[in-house]
């Protein structure tokens, strides 16, 4: 199968002519994107006079009904955009941007050493601005092949106290992961219940953008472990798919809780971690996994949020989550694999 994954290297060292004209081809670029979005009946007046690189002309005639009006990041086609390798002192690569009539070279830094990415088939490139600093987001596709045999099962179940347990099939070892993410969100929602009570909004922004950092890297960092424990174990991955309980899901206080939770994000991580070392990920409808007994298979009773009793088999004081997670394994092992996926050895679960 092809992935793709977007790298975002920061410019550096631009001198004043060149920051120029990158501020005339990304202004050009808005104006353009502006007129072809709002049907403007002189935009083909507006398509032709407008100073920009000709082939990105052409991504904004093609793209302009995806993008939103404003400040959208110029998309630069594959075939004009090239990356050298040149070891400066300012910069070991350097980028050769297409800019209105000839092009700019500028020099690049990647983070967490993604370099390496570099070798893979580049399919296009976003210029950003953000206030005075410029960023190219890079976009690479490489070829995976997925394993179709596994030793065992991972199963992920997605809560609200912790973002994610699993619970290995061969190991019957339970992981918990995201506490930290629960209080994040907690406590910047504290802060900006504060600061909106003193009317501060550009601080309530600026705290936003610090929050989404801070979770992200937790969710790269339990995507990253969820994925090691299954190359670990030899396991496919399932994970609960929580589509099916955002439709049916009734009272506000779980629609409350699925939409504070950044489980879509984990749960892209994963995949894409996952996919990379070649494992396959598999996504179960969740409905029912959180009221039924993973011994029994009866319908039990959450007095509280993490806990789980069954009256028919006398599971009491159960942990909620991996309960979800053991019922999302047996009913991912009871449907049988798809897609040419095997297990080498039988499912055991011991309690």
């Amino acid at each position: 199968m092809k992935l793709q994954k977007t790298i975002q290297a920061k410019i550096i060292g631009l001198t004043n002519i060149k920051e120029q004209l990158l501020n005339q081809e990304y202004d050009n670029w808005q104006r353009l994107i502006q007129s072809l979005h709002t049907n403007n009946p002189n935009c083909i007046d507006v398509y032709e006079e407008t100073n920009l690189y000709s082939a990105t002309k052409q991504q904004a005639l093609r793209f302009c009904r995806k993008l939103k009006k404003d400040n959208q990041p110029v998309i630069i086609r594959r075939d004009v955009f090239n990356i050298q390798k040149h070891n400066t002192n300012l910069s070991n690569y350097w980028v050769k941007i297409p800019i209105y009539k000839h092009s700019i070279k500028v020099a690049v830094k990647f983070p967490n050493n993604q370099e390496y990415l570099l070798s893979e088939s580049i399919r296009q490139a976003k210029l950003i601005k953000r206030k005075d600093k410029w960023f190219l987001n890079i976009t690479v596709q490489k070829e995976v092949e997925l394993k179709n045999s596994y030793s065992s099962i991972l199963a992920i179940d997605l809560g609200e106290k912790v973002i994610a347990t699993s619970v290995v099939s061969s190991t019957n070892n339970v992981t918990f992961y995201g506490r930290k993410v629960r209080g994040i969100r907690r406590h910047y929602a504290w802060l900006r219940k504060r600061l909106g009570e003193k009317k501060l909004s550009k601080v309530i922004k600026r705290i936003g953008q610090k929050e989404q950092r801070k979770v992200n890297d937790q969710l790269h960092k339990i995507s990253r472990k969820i994925v090691n424990e299954a190359l670990e174990t030899a396991s496919v991955i399932v994970l609960g798919d929580l589509k099916g309980i955002c439709k049916s899901a009734k009272g506000r206080r779980f629609n409350r809780i699925v939409s504070s939770m950044p489980f879509y994000k984990l749960t892209q991580y994963i995949e894409y971690k996952a996919n990379e070392q070649g494992i396959r990920i598999f996504k179960i409808n969740e409905r029912g996994t959180s009221h039924t007994c993973s011994r029994c298979g009866k319908k039990g009773n959450r007095p509280k949020q993490a806990v789980f009793n069954c009256k028919h088999c006398g599971l009491k004081d159960f942990n909620a989550d991996v309960n979800g997670a053991r019922n999302i394994l047996k009913r991912f092992s009871g449907q049988g694999l798809e897609n040419g996926a095997e297990l080498a050895q039988p499912i055991t679960i011991t309690r």
